[in-house]
């Protein structure tokens, strides 16, 4: 697991956003959208254009820049 993916989770568990919400939130992005392909690519296009409710975690390089240059 890399740095930026624990941030992730740890995101997650600061804002109150269960693992079970993010497969949730995942399989309604893809049946709203129409959205056909692998999970990983579903994700990324559910992390862009929708996350939680419009609330998601900082992209990867913002993160590198800030957090992750500690």
């Amino acid at each position: 697991m890399t740095a930026y993916q624990k941030y992730q989770l740890q995101w997650m568990i600061d804002h109150d956003h269960p693992l079970d919400e993010l497969v949730a939130r995942m399989a309604e992005y893809q049946v709203d959208c129409n959205e056909l392909g692998r999970v990983d690519e579903i994700f990324d296009e559910w992390e862009y254009n929708a996350g939680f409710g419009g609330e998601i975690w900082v992209s990867y390089l913002e993160w590198k820049l800030n957090e992750g240059a500690e």
